[in-house]
């Protein structure tokens, strides 16, 4: 009796040590009445678009996220809670992305990584720059830009979601693990 209820205990505080894991990174829709105030009217946008709005809660900081089709082209506005914009972007190809950058991006990839698949990739600008939103919407490739990728790679026996941050000229900034899509509404 003695020992069992050693071992139950035991059993307790290892189970509750698995599960204690840190939250990176989530992003939930919201409805337009829960983000920040913004200026819609510098946004050169069409009449009767569909705009979605977002909220991420990361460890350290909120973002919203303001999210549109213009075009064939999937942009993403970034802001923080007070409504200042942080950066802004829209998703490209690997055809979209100058030869020389791409090649040091796809070599630092297969130097972390054994397999990769790559979900997406955005070009992204910085908010504090000037002309951020004429920059973005003309689709212009600067100095200043990032890209964003997020892709499922394997790095020990199982395949996990990455985001890697690059600079312009392909060298990485950064690498996160990426958090699973949350499937709360599913019902079994």
């Amino acid at each position: 009796m003695k020992y069992s209820f050693i071992t139950l205990m035991l059993l307790l505080m290892l189970g509750l040590k698995c599960f204690s894991q840190t939250k990176l990174e989530r992003e939930h829709r919201i409805k337009k009445s829960q983000f920040p105030t913004i200026n819609l009217d510098d946004l050169p946008l069409e009449e009767n678009k569909k705009i979605r709005y977002y909220r991420e809660i990361d460890t350290s900081k909120i973002t919203y996220t303001l999210k549109f089709r213009e075009g064939r082209m999937h942009y993403h506005l970034d802001f923080n809670e007070k409504g200042t914009l942080q950066n802004t972007g829209f998703t490209v190809k690997e055809v979209d992305i100058p030869m020389e950058t791409y090649a040091r991006i796809g070599a630092v990839l297969n130097a972390n990584f054994d397999k990769i698949k790559i979900k997406y990739i955005q070009q992204r600008y910085n908010g504090s720059s000037e002309n951020v939103l004429k920059n973005t919407f003309q689709n212009l490739i600067l100095p200043g830009n990032t890209y964003k990728i997020m892709l499922r790679g394997k790095k020990t026996d199982k395949r996990e979601d990455f985001i890697a941050i690059f600079d312009a000229e392909g060298n990485l900034i950064k690498t996160t693990r990426a958090l699973p899509a949350n499937y709360d509404r599913v019902l079994y």
